[in-house]
């Protein structure tokens, strides 16, 4: 049966097969080695989607009726203090372009994962870390499932 969290592996699968700019941290996922081999900092990502809510989209009996969540993908680009906002917007701008008007995930007949326009906001500092500057790349998705 689909659900939601095979809808969000997807999304995950498809980012991981086309992105290999930097390393990649998940929620609750493995510390990722920020450092280049010289031992400098590197450029890295932290990846995660959000389900904001779920409609029932059509009518029909139980068990056969559309269902469709919407929510966000987001994608935070990390680069080293000092070296500028660009390479940050770049690489959100370019991890978003992943997601662009793009469908996929065909679970069942007329079922799909479907992810619309990336805005790249203007970044600023990491909180948590001074040595980090942010731009996030945001991507809305929709899902639709028959249950």
């Amino acid at each position: 049966m689909a659900n939601i969290a095979g809808a969000e592996a997807a999304i995950l699968a498809r980012f991981q097969a086309n992105w290999s700019r930097t390393p990649i941290a998940l929620p609750n996922g493995p510390e990722i080695d920020k450092a280049s081999p010289a031992g400098d900092f590197q450029p890295w990502c932290y990846f995660e989607t959000a389900v904001s809510t779920s409609n029932l989209r059509g009518v029909g009996r139980p068990g056969d009726q559309l269902w469709e969540y919407l929510g966000l993908i987001t994608i935070h680009v990390f680069v080293p203090v000092g070296v500028g906002a660009a390479p940050a917007k770049a690489l959100a701008t370019e991890a978003g372009e992943i997601f662009r008007a793009a469908e996929f995930y065909r679970d069942t007949p007329g079922c799909c994962v479907r992810s619309w326009a990336p805005r790249i906001d203007g970044g600023g500092p990491a909180t948590d870390d001074k040595n980090w500057w942010r731009v996030t790349a945001t991507i809305p998705f929709e899902y639709l499932h028959r249950g």
